[in-house]
């Protein structure tokens, strides 16, 4: 497997080399985030991570597409590739907050406020975005449509309960919550 991975990560190295700065290139490379075929599609990744900041525009317009994969897969490589803090992809991951795919916004969530995957070093646009992490959990977060990833958010809130809005929220989901189980993940929040 090692070597393959080596392999794979080779002719993406070489994919970028001969697409120079080439959008055309980079489009097509999004459009293989579809495929199953890991001998296409991990390439096409590895590939998008290595070219640098030149390909946030393709990568913004992959978090449209249609397909799942390819969406997914996008928030993946601008996570990992460490443009999280654009600005640019900072304001086009915000409406993924609402895609209708779980895993697609658990990830969106991960890439938006995990400040350890984020290298300022490799975004073009470093404009502050201030994000209010306490008011998306509130306005989105709590009314998430996946029990689960409901409950992740929710719990998420205990780590902000100086903000009197954090800890409101959470009294509130105690006093009038139907699911017991968030209702748990509420009270645990509220215990710090």
């Amino acid at each position: 497997m090692q070597k393959q991975a080596q392999a794979w990560m080779k002719q993406a190295t070489q994919m970028v080399t001969q697409a120079g700065n080439d959008p055309g290139e980079f489009a097509g490379w999004v459009e293989q985030l579809s495929l199953r075929d890991p001998h296409i599609a991990v390439p096409a990744i590895c590939a998008l991570q290595q070219a640098g900041s030149t390909v946030i525009p393709t990568l913004i317009a992959g978090l449209q597409h249609p397909h799942t994969r390819v969406r997914r897969n996008c928030v993946d490589i601008i996570d990992h590739g460490g443009y999280g803090g654009d600005a640019r992809c900072i304001e086009a991951l915000l409406p993924l907050l609402h895609d209708p795919i779980p895993h697609i916004r658990r990830a969106v969530w991960h890439t938006l406020f995990c400040e350890r995957c984020q290298d300022e070093t490799q975004c073009e646009d470093i404009t502050p975005v201030h994000l209010d992490r306490v008011a998306l959990l509130i306005e989105v977060g709590v009314n998430d449509p996946n029990p689960k990833l409901r409950q992740q958010l929710i719990a998420d809130l205990g780590a902000h309960l100086s903000d009197q809005r954090a800890r409101e929220t959470l009294e509130t989901i105690v006093k009038t919550g139907s699911d017991p189980a968030l209702v748990t993940t509420a009270q645990q929040a509220l215990m710090g």
